[in-house]
């Protein structure tokens, strides 16, 4: 068989349902590799094709079969997927191609009275760098003239809370872009460092920014908005550089950010800039945060964020005391940031008494906090679940250091109220790292949330399973 010049034509039948996407991903890449796809380009498009039938099984209406079919010829490899139901998907067909790299195609097309065929193309000439999440439009959509990356000016307040209203709406949780003096203040006393991007005329098309409580070690990357039109420039890449830059400056221990889950643009950005996912944030806030151009995977549950980091410091080690289940997560997480630990005796509590703080936001997320974990961590936890319960949490966080010996016995007594692991948040309290665990009190589908990385799906998988354990002890 002649490599890129095949006429044979791979297919599977599946129903349509979310589980079978890695089914579907693994048909792809394989089919692709026998017809003698370079192994990046038949990776690339498989998650492509996973990607969009993820997408396309939104509408859980029925559970038609779908046909997927895979061949390769004249340079490219092409997916196909063939659907019945018109109507039914035909709202969400002109939104896929913003969900696939720059460097693949996509189009549609009606097939027969009833149903849609979709293709996915890419060419088998060596991939290019994966890009960013502001590039997956086609590249003759984005403008053509010079793009500067520059630190916003006082004037430019406006400016940006017009970008995030294009974008998102009134929906978007950081609420002071809004506020002009509001954004400004925070700029001025330190707490918020922004970029923006400006376009040949010196108008603000994006802003992504860096937030830090005073005196912080580490900041939050986020405020990250490009608009849609200008999608396909980089922007968001180069902006997270600038930043990146500044934060060394700085003195900074690390950069963490929290992408959503309803889309993967800002996931693959932080991809990219080394920042893996150290935590799973489910059910953290309403459902009405999403990009208002955008279709929402997720509709009818509280959004989800993932918790992504980097140290911006070398040869770290630390002492953790975790029980011994979750250990090998933790140390899959650790290897994921470069950092290096040992294993800390845990058991008893060192202290008699627990030092605990509680929160609950506009959103209805709870936080619970075990500053010091003591012999009464079960009275102690089960009354700040009352509280933040009380005060309206839909779904609540529990965290405490990962090297505090009294940890094993905090991790026992919240598993018998229904909390399970969801992660790590290293350097958040004041550079020691924190275990996170969440309790959600309403249903949440994990196979809805669109993930972009192998070690992120791999780290929701044991959140799922350990949830569900969670659920089964109750």
């Amino acid at each position: 068989m002649g490599k890129g010049h095949s006429n044979h034509i791979a297919e599977l039948r599946l129903s349509l349902a979310a589980e079978g996407g890695e089914l579907l991903r693994a048909f792809v890449r394989e089919a692709s590799l026998v017809e003698g796809v370079p192994p990046m380009v038949a990776s690339l498009i498989a998650a492509d094709a996973e990607q969009i039938w993820r997408l396309l099984c939104l509408p859980r209406a029925n559970a038609d079969r779908a046909t997927v079919l895979l061949s390769s010829s004249r340079g490219e490899a092409r997916a196909q997927i063939l659907l019945n139901g018109h109507s039914r998907f035909s709202a969400i067909l002109p939104s896929l191609a913003a969900h696939v790299r720059r460097d693949a195609g996509l189009s549609y097309r009606e097939r027969g009275v009833d149903g849609w065929e979709i293709t996915l193309h890419r060419s088998l000439e060596p991939a290019r760098e994966a890009l960013g999440p502001e590039e997956t439009v086609a590249d003759a959509a984005a403008p053509t003239e010079t793009v500067d990356i520059d630190a916003p000016q006082q004037d430019d307040s406006a400016a940006i809370a017009r970008c995030f209203l294009a974008v998102y709406g009134r929906n978007y949780v950081h609420r002071e872009v809004f506020s002009p003096q509001r954004y400004w203040r925070k700029v001025e006393n330190g707490e918020l460092i922004p970029v923006v991007s400006r376009d040949a005329r010196g108008e603000v098309i994006g802003h992504v920014a860096l937030e830090r409580e005073r005196g912080a070690t580490i900041a939050e990357r986020g405020e990250a908005v490009v608009l849609p039109t200008y999608r396909g420039r980089h922007l968001l890449e180069r902006m997270t550089e600038r930043l990146t830059e500044e934060a060394v400056r700085l003195g900074l221990v690390g950069i963490y950010a929290e992408p959503v889950t309803t889309h993967t643009f800002s996931q693959r950005n932080d991809e990219r800039a080394g920042m893996p996912t150290c935590a799973i944030l489910l059910g953290a806030a309403p459902e009405s945060l999403h990009s208002k151009d955008l279709p929402v995977p997720t509709a009818g549950q509280r959004q989800s964020f993932l918790l992504t980091f980097r140290f911006l410091q070398s040869a770290r080690t630390c002492e953790i005391a975790a029980p011994r289940e979750y250990r090998d997560v933790i140390a899959a997480t650790y290897d994921s940031l470069g950092v290096s630990f040992s294993l800390r005796e845990s058991g008893t509590p060192t202290e008699t008494r627990s030092t605990t703080s509680i929160t609950v936001n506009n959103g209805s997320y709870g936080r619970i906090r075990f500053e010091a974990i003591g012999s009464n961590a079960a009275v102690e936890l089960a009354q700040a679940v009352s509280d933040v319960d009380a005060l309206g949490a839909h779904a609540v966080q529990l965290s405490a250091h990962v090297d505090d010996p009294g940890l094993s016995l905090l991790v026992e007594s919240a598993h018998s109220l229904g909390f399970f692991f969801c992660g790590l948040a290293p350097a958040f309290s004041d550079g020691r790292d924190l275990l996170l665990m969440q309790r959600l009190s309403e249903p949440l589908d994990v196979k809805a949330l669109q993930l972009f990385t192998d070690q992120t799906r791999e780290l929701a998988a044991f959140i799922e399973a350990d949830r569900q354990s969670a659920l089964s002890r109750r």
